[in-house]
């Protein structure tokens, strides 16, 4: 099963690997910036309180990283971010059942946040995956977050993704492959 992903820095992965959080310098402003993007619901603007609350989600949260299930179509898209995203940011992919078999991946998480983003924007519905099986293949609506009462929001609360916790931080560069290449 193939997994994707969207980065602006392919040049340095493709030599490097992609890196978790917890592979980050610790002191540089883009482990900084990472962090604060979780203010939301650590409900705090404190990088102490933010990473207490990421390592109590689940065991590996900092070194886990974000993946979905299929490509965004390239096309014209009202919500700005991800229009941006989607025709600047390169997409790179993964082997989902190798990274199990070759023990990159030790476990895998679900973050869905399409009904509760509206009742609680805190709230991050996160669950365990306990088989490769039980990830879902439907296809995304990647406009969904150009609705009205999304449109505040990131897309990637209206985007169902996985959470792979990697075994050791990073998923070295062979196991990478450039699937787009963004317009940058």
């Amino acid at each position: 099963m193939k997994v994707y992903l969207y980065t602006y820095a392919y040049e340095k992965i493709k030599v490097e690997g992609y890196k978790s959080l917890a592979m980050f310098d610790k002191n540089s402003e883009h482990y900084k910036n990472a962090l604060l993007s979780h203010r939301h619901s650590a409900k705090s603007d404190n990088l102490e309180d933010i990473l207490a609350y990421l390592e109590n989600t689940f065991k590996g949260r900092l070194r886990s990283i974000c993946v979905v299930t299929e490509m965004a179509p390239i096309e014209d898209y009202a919500h700005p971010y991800l229009n941006y995203l989607v025709h600047n940011a390169d997409v790179i992919s993964f082997d989902l059942n190798q990274l199990i078999n070759d023990e990159v991946v030790e476990a895998i998480y679900c973050k869905d946040l399409r009904q509760t983003a509206l009742s609680d924007a805190s709230y991050e519905n996160i669950y365990k995956i306990d088989d490769i099986n039980e990830i879902g293949l439907e296809r995304c609506d990647w406009h969904l977050c150009e609705k009205e009462e999304y449109s505040a929001l990131s897309p990637w609360t209206t985007i169902k993704h996985y959470m792979l916790v990697l075994k050791k931080g990073y998923i070295p560069a062979e196991y990478i492959t450039l699937e787009h290449r963004g317009a940058k």
